[in-house]
């Protein structure tokens, strides 16, 4: 089994309710970005400070919410591809159960993501200390820039293994799962060159998604289609890391002697 590009972009008319689910992900894409109009419109009607400061408190708290129903369905639509055979879509009336996935997506992340934020805090520090120094000392400008060179390799490969990390993540929807290597790694074994085309097509479909709503923003009526573009572009690639994972499925089963 290879990653089927062509698949990912038509699975959903498979569900005989895709228009309807696509429609209702659209929504709350443009819900997550068109909330904080609100504190500003607050303020121009009612020129009240408090009011505009509660309006931003609240819109903060919806727009994590909208977050974590937009992270928990694009999990939910993974793992379903991945365990199931034929699913469709996950149902918008599962709110709880997409805020609990959608809050261990992220928790998950920012676990996996810790050592970068912690080598990045060490090394702002470090930096400002050197600076507010006087003294040029060689010895702390040359492990100052070890520490930012190790800092930018630790970076890089964190952003480069973590599609492989929340591919893990989609199998069970477990938050340690995003730091399981093991299982992860496991999934590279004889999958490589499919983890490499996984990567590729995500920055292609990154490109490409930009691309087009460039387009789409030059006039009113293609602003509307926008929303639907960046929910349909998550579906795509709920779709590749499934596919990515069951490739590494097959071939592990492959692998296997036979009895």
């Amino acid at each position: 089994m290879e990653l089927d590009f062509e698949k990912s972009l038509t699975y959903i008319s498979k569900d005989p309710g895709w228009v309807n689910k696509l429609l209702a992900g659209s929504g709350i894409v443009l819900a997550a970005c068109a909330i904080y109009i609100m504190p500003l419109l607050a303020y121009i009607f009612t020129l009240s400070k408090i009011v505009t400061i509660l309006s931003f408190f609240l819109c903060f708290v919806f727009s994590i919410l909208l977050a974590l129903l937009l992270a928990g369905y694009f999990a939910q639509t993974g793992n379903r591809r991945i365990n199931y055979s034929n699913p469709f879509l996950p149902d918008w009336n599962e709110f709880g159960k997409m805020l609990k996935t959608g809050l261990k997506y992220f928790v998950g992340m920012f676990i996996y993501i810790l050592p970068v934020l912690v080598l990045t805090v060490i090394f702002m520090i470090c930096l400002f200390f050197v600076l507010g120094n006087n003294a040029f000392h060689p010895a702390a400008f040359i492990l100052l820039t070890l520490l930012g060179a190790f800092n930018l390799l630790v970076y890089l490969l964190t952003l480069v293994f973590g599609p492989l990390m929340m591919a893990n993540f989609f199998k069970e929807l477990k938050i340690l799962a995003y730091v399981n290597f093991n299982d992860a790694f496991a999934m590279l074994k004889g999958n490589v060159g499919n983890y490499c085309i996984l990567i590729l097509l995500f920055l292609a479909l990154s490109v490409l998604t930009q691309i087009v709503i460039s387009i789409l923003s030059a006039t009113i009526v293609g602003l509307i289609f926008v929303p639907v573009l960046y929910f349909y572009t998550y579906l795509v690639a709920a779709e590749l890391t499934a596919q990515f994972v069951l490739c590494a499925k097959e071939k592990t089963i492959d692998a296997q002697p036979a009895e």
